[in-house]
């Protein structure tokens, strides 16, 4: 039995959660939860037992039916922030990504296998300083992917 890294504590929740950048002909792979009103990188929950590189692994097959291997850590980030009328005090590693059978043509927009509650599309870096991102830190910090890892503490509460 698999169980995600995320603890209801009542006022606020604890979440380990794992995202993974694919960048192609400067275009960065994002996704929207159709009820949502921003973007976000893909990834997920890290499960008890799962290192975060194999949960990004896991989580692109998941939601893309792609083979995805971790090229490199680029941000751990500790990330408070409210969602959904609830506090979460975040744990994240954040990855970029190779799509190791390229199996991502073009920069079109990606039709999730897992259908109907995400929406994928390439955006253009260009872009990125004008969408709504979270973490809002992303806007500037994909622009200047750091050669080296970076550790990053970021409140938007």
């Amino acid at each position: 039995m698999t169980q995600d890294l995320t603890i209801d504590l009542g006022e606020q929740m604890l979440n380990c959660r794992t995202a993974g950048i694919i960048v192609k002909d400067s275009h960065v792979l994002l996704h929207r939860n159709k009820k949502d009103p921003f973007w976000t990188l893909i990834g997920g929950r890290i499960q008890l037992g799962e290192d975060s590189g194999q949960a990004v692994e896991r989580e692109f097959e998941e939601e893309l039916g792609i083979r995805a291997k971790v090229e490199r850590l680029l941000w751990s980030v500790e990330n408070f922030f409210n969602y959904r009328e609830s506090l979460y005090h975040e744990y994240s590693f954040i990855y970029l990504i190779q799509d190791v059978e390229n199996r991502l043509y073009g920069t079109d927009e990606v039709i999730s296998p897992e259908g109907g509650e995400f929406h994928y599309e390439w955006i253009p870096l260009e872009r990125i300083a004008e969408m709504p991102l979270r973490p809002a830190f992303l806007q500037e910090k994909l622009e200047r992917i750091p050669s080296i890892p970076e550790h990053i503490i970021h409140k938007e509460v």
